[in-house]
């Protein structure tokens, strides 16, 4: 069971208190007379829940009360939470008094004292609601801030005041700011349970993972620069190497250079000399550009011909188009005797002046449009075959860069003992630059973990963003929604509201009502009269409610609903709250409202607790049983003589 009221309790400046006691997973009505204070017990709930301000009404519940308090239900336990009543020219106040113990009596008012702020009472009230870590972060995009749900969030379901209950364009309280009904949207998922309870800490976790990831692949990064870096270096040194006669390996990858450089340094000097040849790399090296220069201009020149053939093919397809234009018109000699008749005029033609056979002309046409059609077949082949082309010449200029490259070097070393003419200076040189090179060399390790680890993250980040994704959120919402489409239709067509013939539906994006009928969905804001909107208003939240109770939601279990049969009968009718003066339909409407509450909170009893305010007092037993208190006669919530 979540947080319940059990009592209601307003104090004096001069230390009295007035109770008003409530009975937990019950019905509880307050009956009585305008200005007795009943719509005020709403804001007191609500100020003692933490509301920003006070907005208990000015007057005698102000200026004649020191503090408010409320005595609650919790899911193990009891507590008491007052707050203190602002001053006169004040919004509201700070000041909070909390105890909580396994049963919990009121207080007296010098026992009222302030033992924690508005952020403490918040935190701890929020705590007992059982409202864990939270956190809706907005679509990308969007700038407002990440939200966390508590109990002022978890508050806006279950309180309809009066005003509110007939609304028909807002249907939870506060919503008419539009900050607090952005709240309230981002705040649901969680609330409806479409969030998972370990969201926050699966929210945690993912970015704790992102993190790691990030660091590994900036280390995989830095380790892919150093090779990347020393990679034309390590080809330099071991051209030169091969120059010296030092070694013959030839390695296109980074590793095995540095793994032959290593080599070259542990060879002696002496087995060098006997069994390499030297001075000949220069000479290779070139010979192997000369080979690749041959064979970028022979690729060159395969891929101009290409081209070539694919523009004369282009241009005699464009003429062969043409001619097939032209002879097409022999379609105008048919119907005719071949030779004798003109197709335009229908004159006899003579002998001497006859056109070309009409056979032979179409016989034209068709050899033309044989034609058409082979070039059309090769010619997706000719764009392959300069495709392959560009691709090998693509990889001939990589090989001549690398060429270049290991030239220079091998020139460089050259140049660099050029006034040292014995082989041995040469070698010592060379072998200098690979051992400094070596040993500047970072230690880079192999990177086969670390990509390992990489793969092992990026996967459990996948997992948790499928978890928590929005389109996950979304479906889950989707699927509350059409559980409880199912009931609000039905509470609907037992109070025979409008558009009850079609099914019934929460808009959780729009925090409203809707009806989908065969003209489109139809909000309760364009649904007429004020009957509905207290139906729609009734059957949402209770539907929404049972729905907490059986999942046991963080939502506080009451709901308080302040007259709703203010549109069947107002208060300029309440005489002694027996409705002598309402119509026979309009009591029998009433009578089915107040059942549908009855029942609602009986199916889930004890887990929901209804505090209903009215001016009705029904002759029916079950309606009579569940009245706490009835102000009448000059019985209020603050005694007159306060």
């Amino acid at each position: 069971m979540s947080v319940q009221i059990l009592d209601i309790v307003v104090y004096s400046h001069d230390g009295e208190k007035r109770v008003l006691s409530l009975k937990p997973g019950k019905v509880n009505i307050i009956t009585g007379a305008s200005q007795t204070g009943k719509s005020a017990l709403s804001d007191i709930i609500d100020y003692c829940f933490g509301s920003g301000e006070c907005h208990v009404a000015h007057g005698p519940l102000r200026l004649r009360v020191a503090w408010y308090g409320l005595r609650l239900q919790l899911a193990s336990g009891e507590a008491f939470v007052a707050r203190r009543c602002p001053p006169p020219r004040a919004q509201s106040s700070t000041d909070y008094f909390i105890a909580t113990g396994r049963t919990v009596k009121v207080p007296e008012a010098s026992e009222l004292r302030a033992t924690t702020n508005l952020e403490g009472a918040t935190t701890t009230l929020t705590s007992w609601v059982g409202i864990r870590d939270n956190l809706h972060e907005p679509p990308t995009g969007q700038r407002r801030a990440a939200l966390s749900a508590t109990v002022r969030h978890a508050v806006a379901l279950c309180l309809q005041q009066q005003d509110e209950i007939i609304s028909k364009k807002h249907l939870f309280h506060g919503t008419s700011d539009n900050w607090a009904a952005q709240a309230l949207k981002d705040a649901l998922p969680y609330f409806l349970g479409a969030v998972d309870d370990d969201h926050v800490r699966k929210q945690g976790e993912l970015r704790r993972l992102r993190e790691q990831l990030r660091a590994v692949e900036r280390r995989l990064a830095e380790i892919a620069a150093l090779r990347g870096d020393g990679a034309t270096k390590a080809d330099a040194l071991l051209a030169q190497a091969r120059d010296a006669g030092l070694t013959q390996e030839v390695t296109p990858t980074w590793d095995g250079a540095v793994s032959a450089l290593r080599a070259v340094l542990k060879t002696p000097l002496a087995s060098v000399d006997a069994t390499l040849p030297d001075g000949m790399e220069f000479s290779r090296l070139s010979t192997e550009r000369a080979e690749l220069l041959q064979a970028q201009r022979r690729i060159l020149a395969d891929i101009d011909s290409a081209r070539a053939f694919s523009k004369d093919e282009k241009g005699f397809s464009h003429e062969t188009k043409e001619q097939k234009a032209r002879l097409a018109t022999i379609g105008i000699f048919e119907g005719g005797e071949p030779g004798h008749t003109c197709p335009l005029c229908a004159q006899d033609l003579p002998t001497e002046n006859a056109p070309p056979e009409v056979a032979a002309l179409q016989g034209a046409l068709t050899d033309v449009a044989s034609r058409m059609e082979s070039v059309a077949r090769v010619e997706p082949h000719i764009e392959n075959a300069i495709s392959a082309l560009e691709v090998r010449l693509q990889e001939v200029q990589q090989s001549l860069m690398r060429n270049r490259t290991q030239m220079e070097a091998v020139r460089s070393a050259n140049t660099a003992v050029s006034e040292a003419h014995a082989d041995s200076a040469k070698k010592a040189h060379v072998l200098g630059r690979v051992s400094l090179y070596l040993e500047s060399m970072p230690d880079v390790p192999d990177t086969k973990d670390l990509e390992g680890q990489a793969e092992s993250i990026r996967a459990k980040c996948k997992q948790l963003e499928e978890e928590l994704s929005d389109e996950r959120v979304q479906e889950q919402l989707a699927s509350i929604a059409s559980l409880l489409s199912e009931k609000l239709t039905k509470w609907a067509r037992e109070l025979g509201l409008e558009h009850s013939e079609y099914p019934m539906r929460l808009d959780l994006k729009k925090l409203t009502l809707v009806a989908d009928t065969v003209d489109g969905a139809i909000p309760m804001s364009r649904i007429g009269s004020g009957e509905n909107g207290v139906g729609f208003h009734l059957i949402a939240h209770l539907a929404l409610h049972q729905w907490f109770v059986q999942r046991s939601r963080p939502v506080p279990h009451f709901i308080f609903f302040d007259q709703p049969s203010q549109v069947y009968f107002p208060a300029d009718k309440d005489v002694d709250g027996s409705m002598g003066l309402v119509p026979d339909d309009d009591r029998h409407r009433v009578q089915q409202m107040f059942r549908l509450i009855f029942d609602a909170v009986q199916a889930v009893a004890p887990g929901l607790q209804v505090i209903l305010i009215e001016h009705a007092d029904l002759n029916e037993d079950w309606y009579r049983d569940a009245i706490v208190e009835r102000w009448r006669g000059g019985k209020k919530l603050v005694p007159e003589d306060w």
